[in-house]
């Protein structure tokens, strides 16, 4: 079977967006401590799964005042859309600020980006930025760096729109938080363990807490002139359009999708 170029598969990346509503669940406390290192092999599944779906299973219990997560990736167009876009995980006490904060991770290769302003702003307004080939070959190295930091996302005084900003792994275990992935499996795992005790960057404590597990992609701002322009050097004899030229100028159709939870802890 031919490999579709790099390129390509950005473009035919499926769009499928879930956003349902917040799910209610009770967390389990148990008696024993878990190392953190991105294997589900020690967790119990029959009572510390909260979700689960073709797509994606979510786990939680409760230690020592201390929520254990573990998220658990079962869909390969779902494990190419968080290489992409990253995994963030959200949690507050409150409903209303609970998407002031939240940690990605893997970041996603179109998020370390972020940290190049004009590489980003030409990926995300340019419809031919990503098929020069130094920029192909850009993203392609990016993919082999989204375990290298923590990304934090951050929502300032009820704004919608979040700021991004990405930190050694080492600087947020400092309060406590610890955050793994086992980069060995196929699919993607993420196990994280966060003190309820306020001292945070999430700022939490024991009691109600609203979780959510998200893709964000980029938003695409491609003006209309470049599509007039690629309209006018895409059209070949008789007026056809060749395939190539539709595929690059079509807007890529990225995967998004977010799962709330109000976990009751007593």
């Amino acid at each position: 079977m031919k490999k579709l170029p790099f390129f390509s598969l950005l473009l035919l990346s499926i769009l499928f967006i879930s956003c349902s509503g917040t799910k209610q669940v009770t967390v389990v406390e148990k008696n024993e401590a878990l190392p953190v290192n991105g294997n589900i092999s020690g967790w119990t599944a029959e009572n510390t799964l909260i979700s689960s779906s073709d797509d994606i299973n979510y786990h939680a219990y409760l230690h020592d005042n201390t929520l254990y997560l573990f998220v658990d990736v079962r869909n390969p167009r779902l494990d190419s859309a968080i290489r992409q876009s990253g995994l963030i995980v959200y949690l507050s006490n409150s409903e209303e600020n609970r998407k002031r904060l939240g940690v990605g991770y893997p970041t996603g290769s179109f998020n370390l980006l972020r940290e190049s302003p004009g590489a980003f702003d030409g990926f995300t307004t340019d419809v031919e930025w990503a098929g020069k080939p130094g920029n192909t070959e850009l993203l392609r190295s990016l993919m082999d760096q989204i375990y290298s930091k923590v990304m934090i996302v951050e929502r300032y005084e009820g704004r919608s729109d979040p700021e991004y900003g990405f930190v050694e792994k080492h600087l947020i275990e400092i309060d406590g938080i610890e955050i793994a992935s086992d980069q060995d499996r196929r699919l993607i795992t993420l196990e994280m363990k966060i003190p309820l005790n306020g001292s945070t960057l999430y700022n939490v404590e024991k009691g109600d807490l609203w979780i959510g597990f998200a893709l964000e992609p980029p938003i695409f701002r491609f003006s209309n002139n470049d599509t007039m322009m690629n309209d006018q050097q895409s059209r070949g004899m008789y007026g056809r359009q060749n395939r190539s030229a539709q595929r690059l100028r079509a807007q890529p159709r990225l995967l998004s999708r977010e799962d709330w939870y109000l976990l009751k802890i007593d």
